[in-house]
């Protein structure tokens, strides 16, 4: 199964497909509905069934730890990353992403940048992220946009780091909103350099900055 496939299975569009794809629609969709039947439920049985060598079971329960609302989760959802399953690979980012697993920063800013990591794979790695908000992966995003990048993956990293609303990012937005030749791609830049801009007004400045 293809991974465009495996990522409309599990993410559902929203407001942005017209913008940048499939990707960066996923980043301002609502959280999917969780599997109330296994929230609360000890989750030993689900990481022993990481380990099984049918990646349908594999796949059950990365779905079972992302909705177990269990904070222990997160270690065996980034394992989980590693998986060579794509459906399982590709869940156990959402997950991470819904649960803001901010430990799994690092892991997928890893792949992100791995010759090996495809366009979609790429998106799916950066809604996460967007969502998981660690201002700690906005360099490395604006250090991807400086890299030859296909528009869907350019304009979900650039969404991303308006949700991530850090300063860091304002430069290479400015130049993007300004001089991009998709226009489309200027319009998400303009919008992501106000939703930081706007987050940061409400801050205190410093002493001396004004009269």
């Amino acid at each position: 199964m293809g991974l465009v496939s495996v990522a409309r299975r599990l993410l559902v569009p929203a407001l942005l497909v017209s913008l940048t794809g499939v990707a960066a629609a996923q980043m301002n969709r609502q959280h999917q509905h969780q599997d109330r039947g296994t929230q609360g439920v000890p989750i030993d049985d689900f990481v022993k069934q990481l380990s099984s060598p049918d990646p349908a079971k594999r796949l059950q329960a990365v779905k079972a730890l992302g909705s177990s609302k269990d904070t222990k989760a997160v270690e065996y959802l980034i394992k989980a990353l590693a998986d060579s399953d794509v459906r399982v690979h590709a869940k156990a980012v959402q997950a991470l992403g819904d649960m803001r697993a901010t430990e799994s920063t690092q892991v997928l800013l890893q792949q992100l940048v791995l010759r090996t990591t495809d366009s979609n794979m790429k998106q799916l790695i950066i809604v996460s992220l967007g969502k998981i908000g660690d201002q700690g992966a906005a360099r490395p995003l604006v250090e991807l946009l400086r890299q030859d990048l296909d528009a869907n993956t350019r304009g979900t990293a650039i969404f991303a780091l308006g949700e991530l609303g850090s300063p860091e990012a304002l430069d290479v937005l400015d130049h993007i909103a300004q001089t991009d030749d998709d226009p489309m791609l200027r319009r998400v830049a303009s919008e992501a350099k106000s939703k930081i801009e706007g987050r940061h007004d409400t801050f205190p400045r410093e002493s001396g900055t004004t009269k």
